[in-house]
């Protein structure tokens, strides 16, 4: 069954990556991001979080208005964001918390009111969703906030499989800005390909570790269909 599906930060990295893997696979696939990676057979959408509320609200209605019918959201949006907090101005939290937290409660919140059949929700957060770092203290708040928005959903009887995917340090463009060794880095690709195959089968909710030296995948919780919902 070709499906519709939506990869917010998939201009670049594992987003990307998982775009090339849908289109490959024959669904229909929108990209959105900040610039067209240029895939063949995808549509691209141009989608720029800035620290507006109200942009990303009307950014938001504009990308689902262009590609209607999604039944699942690939979440992978990153913003490079280091400093003390005291280092870090409004605009720059403000940005964090709209890419981290609003723009995807935005989308699913959207996407559920206007979806007739069941939505897949697959939110790609980092291994600062359970890892405190001094200087990426907004980072780590909105990371964690993802992970629990999407523990949070597989509650709504209405939201169909969510899928949390928290990789440990992917080598991208991201990272390369930082002092970090890369060498045992996570590659996009072999990133990628886990969550595809952490995405299949049937369970309702799966939050799942990618781990590195060695490399390795933890899957943290998994709920089949059984769960019974609080």
């Amino acid at each position: 069954m070709r499906k519709n599906i939506l990869v917010v930060g998939g201009t670049s990295g594992v987003g990307l990556k998982l775009a090339e893997h849908y289109v490959h696979e024959g669904h229909h696939v929108c990209v959105a991001g900040r610039k067209d990676p240029r895939l063949a057979g995808a549509q691209f959408h141009a989608f720029a979080i800035t620290d507006k509320a109200e942009d990303l609200a009307r950014a938001a209605d504009a990308l689902l208005a262009a590609f209607p019918a999604v039944n699942t959201l690939v979440y992978a949006a990153g913003f490079l964001q280091r400093g003390h907090i005291d280092d870090l101005d409004d605009i720059a939290l403000g940005t964090m918390v709209n890419v981290g937290l609003l723009a995807p409660m935005l989308l699913v919140q959207r996407l559920k009111a206007g979806t007739s059949g069941p939505l897949k929700v697959m939110l790609v957060t980092s291994s600062a969703q359970y890892t405190p770092r001094e200087l990426e203290p907004a980072y780590c708040a909105t990371q964690a906030g993802l992970g629990m928005f999407g523990a949070s959903l597989v509650r709504d009887r209405e939201i169909g499989k969510v899928l949390v995917v928290a990789p440990s340090g992917i080598d991208s463009a991201f990272r390369a800005e930082t002092e970090e060794d890369s060498a045992t880095m996570l590659s996009p690709d072999w990133v990628a390909a886990q969550i595809v195959e952490l995405s299949g089968g049937v369970f309702k909710y799966k939050y799942a570790k990618l781990l590195r030296n060695p490399q390795r995948i933890e899957i943290v919780e998994c709920l089949d269909n059984s769960f019974q919902h609080l």
